[in-house]
């Protein structure tokens, strides 16, 4: 008789929103994963104001180790995120399917 196998991923639901950079990131969910490079997966989506209007980006994904690679992944998603809202604006952001 074998031994029972432990799951692949766990996975974790966790919608969190975070304040970064003034932008608001939510963490949709977390799986862990058995990987040697890394031990977390979230989904992330931003939301920034922009001239008085809500820009959302796509659902994107960040592989973290622990609590403060996060963080320092999400401001620097942040920041790439308002970048281009500053040099395209929230149209061309858009119709090029990196913002909601």
């Amino acid at each position: 008789m074998s031994a029972p196998r432990s799951p692949i991923i766990n996975l974790t639901i966790t919608p969190v929103e975070v304040e970064v950079e003034g932008c608001l990131a939510t963490v949709l969910e977390v799986a862990r994963l058995p990987l040697p490079w890394t031990e977390y997966l979230a989904s992330v989506q931003v939301r920034c104001d922009y001239n008085g209007r809500e820009a959302i980006s796509q659902v994107f994904q960040v592989h973290f180790k622990d609590s403060d690679e996060l963080k320092r992944k999400l401001t620097i998603e942040v920041t790439k995120f308002r970048y281009h809202l500053f040099l395209m604006g929230l149209d061309e952001l858009k119709k090029r399917g990196l913002a909601v």
